[in-house]
């Protein structure tokens, strides 16, 4: 076993693997335990339950590993479930961590000795976790799922931590374990209830776990586990309410259909605080109108005001329609500069809270500042976005993420949002933590936007104002949400149109190159040439971003460390960590298998196709000009259209 660095001068780390056990497959067990004797780490100890196994296989196997060193096992007279045998684990564990594990999954071989290192940098952590993939019975990957660091009302979602899970044993105890009555979610509640003991989190963005897909795992069929979905949602109910959050929780009815465990927190109606709505705008009357009128027309929340910001209109419709509009004006003259308009709204303004709204939207869902308002209401957020759509139903911005093309992307734009395959993560569907929300719609207390100095009406007048004030407000420990549970047309620019500045992009690089290269609610292993979060699968992206620290550029493959055919210097290649060297490598092969899958598929029918026409009988059947009209109306419906 290898021992860890010799420069490691502080008491090394110990780390209790928690395996509750209940008939799993002979085989799958053994891999299990194997995944656990073979960490680099030395300081580990498996702590196995069983829950009164039938399987007389899997109790001989149990009986030889309570014989061996670094081994704890404990039986339970009679199956009590999975909660109650993870806490009797619990009881057993002597080391500092605990270290989560199902009977039939595996741990890679680094999995804890990465865990320590992150350890080692902050020794105050109470929880890590890392990312995990989704393995057949052969060890094959089937899919992966890549998580951002950690996001509390992502999790107020769903259980978005998965594995690998390292706790603190002193706060689980503390927790008391797992609560019974939670079955098929009693991890979920769990790290509910340590996400309001602690925020010292951090994730290790690597593949440390693989989660086996079984005949009757979960990982395999959702319906294996239907009552989890019920435990789940009442998880979060509690959670709210230990929180003193009026809202409530439900399962809706997009999950139910694909069987997931996804919830919405439903905030409560009523006056939450009064909202000054401040819209900056330059004639187009036709946009403001429609604006306001929707407003007006589709916000079923109590105590809000408009202030129209007018920024030199000359349009003498414009200027006859802000004279005679029941809401106030303010008249913001000089160059176009949209920092200083919303500095000077926010200061006109004696309302608890402001929101950024542009001429050019319209209010979709009727709940949208209850949404946005009760979100901004939960003990940490500093800002709230909202989804917006173009009018054909595409999303235009589900949420800033930090590094796409070089600077910033905004999340899903141009992917349908209704009816399509659901997104990674289910991002675009639940309200998550990002690292920046577009002031197109944006909501922040006045207090706070004073507090960091509003939008910098200096160096970033026209854009990434919205973008450098979410990040400033992150710098002061405030969280950033995009909640699409509120949703807005935007027709996106339509009045000011789409500059690109070179020079407000070299700021946004002095100021940001850290956060524009690692945004932590994204993941490194994301390709940061689209905006869907889908796997990287090249090894240098940077010489084909639009945006560097020298501004611009509509045709990219002339900078970034690169030739226009991609490929890198061995001074880059080194520079990569090895993991996300692994993982670009296992996505390739994930994808080639897939297509040879798709062939494979193909090929099948081609065969079929070719023996049916070949066939006497079925040459004879397809001459009946009765059976082709048959065919031809089996073919016209909607159902095989649809196949």
């Amino acid at each position: 076993m290898t021992q860890p660095s010799a420069t490691w001068t502080s008491r090394l780390p110990s780390f209790s693997v928690v395996m509750p056990v209940h008939d799993p497959s002979p085989r799958d067990l053994m891999r299990a335990v194997e995944s656990v004797r073979t960490q680099v780490w030395p300081a580990v100890e498996l702590c196995l339950v069983d829950d009164a196994s039938r399987n007389p296989e899997v109790v001989r196997a149990l009986d030889a590993l309570g014989k061996e060193a670094g081994v704890r096992l404990r039986r339970l007279p009679e199956n009590q479930g999975i909660a109650a045998a993870t806490n009797a684990a619990i009881e057993l564990a002597t080391g500092d961590f605990l270290v989560f594990v199902d009977h039939d999954d595996a741990l890679s071989q680094d999995a804890l000795s990465r865990v320590a290192q992150a350890l080692r940098v902050d020794p105050a952590l109470d929880l890590v976790y890392s990312d995990h993939d989704v393995v057949d019975e052969e060890g094959i990957r089937q899919q992966v799922c890549y998580k951002p660091d950690w996001s509390p009302e992502l999790l107020l979602a769903y259980m978005y931590v998965g594995h690998l899970k390292v706790v603190r044993t002193s706060l689980a105890r503390e927790l008391g374990g797992l609560r019974p009555g939670f079955e098929g979610a009693a991890d979920y509640d769990f790290m509910l209830r340590l996400a309001e003991r602690t925020d010292r989190v951090h994730h290790l963005p690597e593949v440390l776990y693989h989660w086996r897909a079984a005949v009757n795992s979960i990982a395999r069929h959702s319906d294996t586990k239907t009552h989890a979905f019920e435990s789940g949602r009442r998880a979060v109910a509690e959670a709210l309410e230990r929180r003193g959050i009026p809202a409530a929780a439900e399962w809706p009815a997009w999950a139910q259909r694909i069987r997931t465990g996804v919830y919405r927190t439903r905030h409560a109606g009523g006056a939450m605080g009064r909202v000054t709505i401040l819209i900056p705008t330059r004639d187009r009357v036709d946009l403001l109108r429609d604006c306001i009128a929707s407003i007006e027309e589709r916000t079923d929340y109590d105590d809000w005001e408009i202030l129209v910001l007018d920024n030199d209109s000359r349009d003498a419709e414009t200027l006859d329609y802000l004279a005679k509009t029941p809401h106030q004006v303010l008249r913001v003259p000089g160059p176009f500069n949209f920092s200083r308009i919303v500095n000077r709204g926010v200061e006109a303004s004696r309302s608890e809270f402001v929101l950024l709204l542009n001429n050019d939207t319209l209010v979709a869902s009727t709940d949208w500042l209850t949404e946005m308002v009760g979100t901004l209401r939960l003990p940490g957020v500093g800002a709230v976005g909202a989804k917006l759509l173009y009018p054909d139903g595409r999303i235009q911005n589900a949420g800033v993420t930090m590094g796409v093309h070089g600077l910033t992307g905004h999340a899903f734009e141009g992917r349908l949002d209704r009816y399509a395959p659901i997104e990674t993560g289910f991002y675009a569907h639940v309200p998550r933590n990002v690292s920046a929300v577009t002031a197109a719609c944006l909501l922040t207390r006045r207090q706070t936007y004073r507090e960091v100095g509003g939008f910098d009406e200096e160096a970033l007048a026209v854009a990434w104002n919205d973008t450098d004030f979410c990040l400033r407000l992150g710098a002061r420990g405030w969280r950033i949400v995009v909640n699409p549970l509120a949703e807005l047309i935007h027709l996106c620019s339509a009045s000011r149109g789409d500059a690109k500045n070179d020079r407000e992009v070299g700021v946004m690089f002095e100021r940001w190159s850290e956060q524009i290269e690692r945004d932590p609610y994204s993941n490194p292993n994301w390709s940061r040439l689209d905006n869907d979060f889908r796997p990287r699968t090249r090894l240098d992206e940077h010489n084909l971003f639009h945006y560097s620290a020298a501004g611009f550029d509509p045709t990219p493959g002339r900078h970034g460390g690169g030739d226009e055919r991609g490929t890198m210097s061995p001074v880059a290649i080194d520079a990569l960590p090895a993991a996300t060297v692994r993982e670009i490598c296992l996505n390739q092969a994930a994808i080639l298998r897939s297509q040879a899958d798709e062939l494979a598929r193909f090929e099948r029918l081609s065969r079929l196709h070719r023996f049916l026409v070949e066939s006497p009988l079925f040459s004879r059947l397809y001459a009946s000009s009765r059976l082709r009209r048959i065919a031809g109306r089996v073919r016209a419906s909607a159902r095989a259209r649809r196949w």
